[in-house]
C-alpha cells in the first residue's frame, strides 16, 4: 500500500533560466574590494576639528573604545556587518566625534544598500576630519551613487584645494564637470594637469572622453590625431579613431584605421571587440563572426575578454539566433582550454542549460557556488536544476550551504525543505516549511505558489510523522488560501484516506477535484480509493479501471489499488493477473498467492 504521493507532487516552479537571464546574473558577481583605514586612538585626548571642543576619555572608556573599535573592524572583514555597526555605534556614543568610527559605519551602510544612513556617517566622518582625504572620497562617491553631481564637485574641490597637485583627483573632478555637462570646467580642469606635465596619454583620454560626450567631432578627432601624432604606438588612439569615423558613417576611414591598428598589433583584443561591433553595425554579420572566431583562436587574448564579447554580442537577440551554433562552438572551445575560468563556466553553463546537457550544466553551477558563495542567483539556478533532475541529495546538500549565507531567503528554505522531505528526513523538513511560510509574509509581494507548496510538503511531513492534527491544519489553511486547489484537495483527501477519517469530507474534496479533472489518473485513483474505504467497492473498481485508461496503466501504485480491490470484492481470477502485472512493475519477489492473500487479511 503506498504511504505518500512525493512524486506526484514534485513540480517545477519556473522555466529553467534564460540566456537573458544569466547575461544579467554575470554583473553580481564581481567581487566587492574594501579598502578601510585603521584609525586607533592612541590618546584619550581626541582632538578632532576646532570647531569641536575636544572629548576626554577615562583610562576605562578609552580601552573600551579601542576594544570596540578593533573587534568592529574584524567583524566587518568577516561579514558579521549587524554586529560591527553595533559596536560601531557603541564607539559614537562614547565619543560622537569620532570620524573613524562614522567612517566606518558609512562603509557597512554603503554595503547593505541603505545610502541614506551611509551619507550622514559619511558627512559626520568629513565634518570632523575635514583633512582625510580618505573621508572626502567616500563622501563624493555617495554623492555620485545619489546622482547628486553638485555636492561630490564641492568635495572634490575641497581635496584639490589640499592637494592641487593630484592628477587623480583633478581627473576626477574634470569627470564630473563632464557628467554635469560643464564642458570648459571639465576642460580646464584637464588642461590644469596637462600644464604641468605636458600632453599625455591619460590627458589626451581625457579630453577625449569630453569632445566626444559634446559631440564635438572635429575637436575629438583633432585630440586623438595629436595623441596618435605623439603616441604613434598608442594602440586605442587607432581604435578609438576607427570608431569615431564608424559612428559618422565614414566607413572607409575607419577601416583604414582598424586595419593599421592591427598592422602594429594583430592580437589585440579591445581593437578586435570594436571591429567585430563595427561590421555588426554595417550588416556584415558573417564577417563579424568570422573575426569572432578568429580572435577565439588566439590563445594569447585574455579569455574573460573573450567571454566579455559573447556576452555583448549574445544580447543581440537576432545576431545569437543566427549565429547560436557558432557561437556556442566558441564557448565550448573556451572551456576545454580554461575549465577553472569563472566567466568561461559561468556562459558554459548557459549553453550547457540551452543544450539541455543537464549533468554537465550542474557540473558547471556546482563549480560557480562553489567558487562565490555568496551570489543568490547561481544558487538559485542550481536549486531549479537539481529539482528538475530530481537530485535531492545534492540538492539537500547545495542548500544546506547555501543558507549559511542566506538565511532570510524563503525559496532557500523550500529547497531545503523540499530537498529533506524527498530523503524522508522529515524532522528537518518541517521546520524549512516553517521558515519559508515566515520568510513569505515579510515579502512585499509574496509567491503564492511557493506558499501553496510550502503548505502541501508541511501537511505531508508532519502526516508522516503521524502527527496528524497538525498535519489537517495545515491542509485547511491551504485551502483557505487557495480552496479549489487539485494538488492540495487531492493530497488531504488521500491522507485521510490512509487513515479512515473524515471520509465524507475526504470525498467532497476529491469530488471537487474531479469536476476540474475527470480524465486525471491520479485524482481518479484517489477518488477510487476513498469510495474504498466507505465501502463502496464496486464504485471504487469502476474509477480506477477508468484511472487505468487514463494513464495510470503503467503506475505502481494505481496497478497494486486495483490488484487489492479485486481481490477483496471476490473477483479472484481477475485480481491473479492484475497482481501479477503489479508484481512485475514494483520489480517484486512476492507471489502472486503471497499478495492476494494480504489484501485478504487487511481487509479482515
Amino acid at each position: 500500500m503506498r504511504q505518500g504521493k512525493e512524486n506526484r507532487n514534485r513540480v517545477v516552479f519556473r522555466k529553467l533560466l534564460t540566456i537573458n537571464h544569466l547575461s544579467l546574473t554575470i554583473n553580481h558577481l564581481s567581487l566587492i574590494i574594501v579598502v578601510w583605514v585603521f584609525v586607533a586612538c592612541s590618546s584619550s585626548k581626541v582632538s578632532l576639528n576646532p570647531h569641536f571642543e575636544p572629548i576626554q576619555l577615562s583610562e576605562e572608556q578609552r580601552l573600551d573604545y579601542e576594544h570596540d573599535f578593533i573587534e568592529a573592524t574584524k567583524l566587518k572583514m568577516f561579514g558579521n556587518l549587524p554586529d560591527a555597526a553595533s559596536m560601531l555605534t557603541r564607539c559614537t556614543e562614547v565619543n560622537p566625534y569620532d570620524a573613524a568610527a562614522h567612517y566606518q559605519l558609512a562603509e557597512i551602510y554603503t554595503m547593505v544598500d541603505d545610502y541614506d544612513y551611509a551619507l550622514r556617517h559619511a558627512r559626520l566622518a568629513v565634518r570632523y576630519n575635514p583633512k582625510n582625504e580618505w573621508y572626502q572620497m567616500q563622501l563624493a562617491n555617495l554623492y555620485m551613487a545619489g546622482n547628486n553631481i553638485d555636492s561630490a564637485i564641492v568635495v572634490y574641490r575641497h581635496i584639490l584645494d589640499q592637494q592641487p597637485n593630484n592628477t587623480d583627483f583633478r581627473y576626477n573632478l574634470a569627470t564630473l564637470y563632464n557628467e554635469n555637462n560643464k564642458y570648459r570646467k571639465a576642460i580646464k580642469e584637464v588642461e590644469k594637469v596637462e600644464k604641468i606635465y605636458g600632453l599625455t596619454e591619460d590627458v589626451v583620454i581625457a579630453k577625449y572622453k569630453i569632445y566626444s560626450k559634446k559631440q564635438n567631432f572635429r575637436a575629438t578627432k583633432t585630440v586623438l590625431k595629436k595623441g596618435l601624432k605623439k603616441f604613434p604606438e598608442g594602440m586605442q588612439f587607432y581604435g578609438l579613431l576607427a570608431e569615431l569615423y564608424s559612428s559618422k558613417g565614414r566607413e572607409k576611414e575607419a577601416r583604414e584605421y582598424y586595419a593599421q591598428l592591427f598592422e602594429l598589433d594583430p592580437e589585440n583584443a579591445i581593437g578586435y571587440i570594436s571591429m567585430i561591433e563595427f561590421y555588426k553595425n554595417y550588416g556584415n554579420d558573417a564577417k563579424a563572426i568570422e573575426e569572432m572566431q578568429q580572435m577565439y583562436d588566439m590563445k594569447t587574448i585574455d579569455p574573460d575578454l573573450k567571454v566579455e564579447l559573447y556576452l555583448q554580442l549574445s544580447s543581440d537577440s537576432t545576431f545569437f539566433n543566427k549565429y547560436q551554433q557558432e557561437m556556442d562552438a566558441l564557448i565550448k572551445q573556451l572551456y576545454e582550454r580554461y575549465p577553472d575560468n569563472f566567466r568561461v563556466r559561468f556562459v558554459n553553463a548557459d549553453r550547457n542549460l540551452r543544450e539541455k546537457n543537464f549533468e554537465a550544466a550542474k557540473d558547471d553551477l556546482l563549480f560557480l557556488t562553489s567558487r562565490v558563495q555568496t551570489n543568490y542567483f547561481l544558487w538559485e539556478q542550481l536549486f531549479y536544476l537539481l529539482n528538475l533532475m530530481e537530485d535531492n541529495e545534492t540538492l539537500y546538500e547545495s542548500t544546506t550551504t547555501a543558507l549559511q549565507h542566506f538565511k532570510d531567503r524563503y525559496l532557500f528554505h523550500f529547497f531545503h525543505g523540499f530537498a529533506a522531505s524527498m530523503l524522508k528526513k522529515y524532522e528537518e523538513a518541517i521546520p524549512s516549511y516553517h521558515l519559508t511560510i515566515d520568510y513569505l509574509k515579510k515579502e512585499r509581494e509574496p509567491d503564492r505558489e511557493v506558499e501553496l507548496q510550502a503548505y502541501v510538503f508541511l501537511g505531508e511531513a508532519y502526516n508522516h510523522q503521524k502527527r496528524y492534527s497538525e498535519s489537517d491544519e495545515v491542509f485547511e489553511k491551504a485551502l483557505a488560501i487557495d480552496p479549489n486547489n487539485p494538488l492540495i484537495l487531492n493530497n488531504y483527501s488521500y491522507y485521510l484516506s490512509l487513515r479512515e477519517e473524515k471520509l465524507e469530507l475526504a470525498e467532497q474534496y476529491i469530488k471537487r477535484c474531479i469536476d476540474m479533472e475527470p480524465n486525471s489518473s491520479t485524482y481518479l485513483d484517489t477518488y477510487g480509493w476513498v469510495l474504498y474505504k466507505l465501502g463502496r467497492v464496486d464504485e471504487a473498481i469502476v474509477l480506477i479501471q477508468k484511472a487505468m485508461k487514463n494513464g495510470g496503466n503503467d503506475n505502481p501504485e494505481i496497478v497494486e489499488h486495483m490488484c487489492e480491490l479485486l481481490t477483496v470484492s471476490g473477483r479472484l481470477d481477475e485480481a491473479y493477473h492484475i497482481c501479477k502485472y503489479s508484481i512485475e512493475l514494483h520489480n517484486s519477489e512476492e507471489t502472486v498467492e503471497e499478495k492476494m492473500e494480504s489484501f485478504k487479511k487487511n481487509e479482515e
